[in-house]
């Protein structure tokens, strides 16, 4: 992970490959694990929009999951293998089983086509159908989730798609996360309150994704001194047989670089 941080594997693969999914996986999931849960995955997994949230805002044994695990009280297994498939991640919980596919460049594919062309939802939904089947068959009656972790790009897609569909092992709760949105929540944790390690485990992480280009754009106003806008800033003015017209009584001035306006 470091490698990639610092530029030593090229952006394109041609030196290593990373671009992989895999190494996605491995290098982010590795590094969060040897943080206590209540640091790490507690806040990651927060930002998780589980597919039947418009009828249920709050599922109880997600909420009840996420507020009662602490420090190691779960283990991770990398790319699980089942008769359903290979999935890349699998939570292991005294009361809960998460499955967790991840998706970086590619949409879902199959197990015979590992290219980074986009997959189609179809194609994508087909997996997450065989992957709740793998929950359903190890879940053993505990409460068992499938999420799909990928960029917005992918993401979306496949959640829109999936809305329409009503082919998820009835036992599994479908769940989607953004890695845009996996930064965002690892930029919000205090981590001046963390010894030494558990810091740079962070920031590592932080510096991982944005590395990744998992940055969202924020505007370019950001930083310029907002201006507030009183109610007689605009006004519409409407007559009988006369076209709108809208005036702006502003009388400022409004200087940032090389850009002026006066009114």
């Amino acid at each position: 992970m470091l490698a990639e941080i610092h530029h030593k594997i090229s952006s394109s693969g041609s030196n290593l490959s990373d671009r992989l999914e895999d190494q996605l996986t491995g290098d982010f999931f590795g590094a969060i694990r040897y943080l206590p849960f209540q640091v790490g995955l507690k806040k990651v997994l927060r930002a998780v929009r589980l597919k039947n949230v418009e009828q249920s805002p709050l599922d109880p044994f997600w909420e009840r999951f996420l507020d009662t695990t602490e420090n190691y009280d779960y283990e991770l297994k990398f790319w699980y293998r089942h008769a359903e498939g290979e999935i890349d991640l699998i939570l292991e919980h005294p009361d809960v089983v998460i499955g967790i596919e991840v998706k970086y460049y590619s949409g879902l594919s199959s197990e015979d086509d590992e290219s980074e062309e986009m997959i189609t939802p179809e194609e994508s939904c087909h997996q997450l159908v065989r992957y709740s089947r793998l929950l359903e068959d190890i879940r053993g009656g505990r409460s068992a989730y499938l999420l799909f972790l990928a960029p917005f790009q992918i993401l979306l897609p496949v959640e829109m798609d999936m809305k329409e569909r009503s082919l998820i092992s009835s036992h599994i709760q479908l769940g989607f996360l953004a890695w845009q949105n996996v930064l965002e929540q690892l930029k919000t944790i205090e981590i001046a309150t963390l010894d030494m390690g558990q810091q740079r485990i962070i920031q590592d992480l932080i510096d991982l994704l944005v590395k990744k280009g998992f940055e969202r754009f924020r505007g370019v106003l950001t930083g310029i001194h907002k201006i507030s806008l009183d109610e007689k800033a605009y006004i519409f003015n409407e007559q009988s047989g006369a076209k709108l017209q809208i005036h702006w009584p502003i009388n400022m001035e409004i200087q940032e670089g090389n850009y002026v306006y006066n009114k």
